[in-house]
C-alpha cells in the first residue's frame, strides 16, 4: 500500500478518475486495505474511480503526517486541525523555555 498514493488521491477533488494501470492496481490495493472507496475496472475506460477516502484512510493519513500523535493519544479521536494546535502549544511552550536561558 502506498501512503504517498493515497495523500496525492487525497489533494485532488473526488471523485477522481484514473486509468494507468500502475495507479488501478494501487487503488485496487487501498481499497482491499479499507483506506478508500472506489470502483474498480469501471467500462469503458477499464479504469477505476475514487468515490471517497474512508474514515480508516483519514487516519492513516494522519498517522503518516503526525506520527507523534498517535503515540500519545489516539489518532482516532483527533482531527488533523487538534494535532496542529498540540503540535503548535508544545512548539510554544519550548520556545518559551530556550527564552528564559
Amino acid at each position: 500500500m502506498s501512503v504517498e498514493f493515497l495523500r496525492q488521491i487525497a489533494a485532488t477533488p473526488l471523485p477522481q478518475s484514473f486509468n494507468a494501470a500502475r495507479d488501478v492496481d494501487a487503488i485496487r490495493i487501498l481499497r482491499q486495505a479499507g483506506l478508500v472507496l472506489a470502483l474498480v475496472d469501471e467500462p469503458p475506460e477499464r479504469g477505476a474511480r475514487v468515490l471517497a477516502i474512508t474514515e480508516k484512510g483519514n487516519r492513516e493519513l494522519l498517522r503518516y503526517h503526525y506520527p507523534e500523535a498517535s503515540k500519545k493519544r489516539g489518532t482516532a479521536r483527533n482531527s488533523w486541525f487538534q494535532i496542529a494546535a498540540e503540535r503548535a502549544r508544545e512548539a510554544i511552550r519550548s520556545a518559551g523555555r530556550n527564552d528564559d536561558r
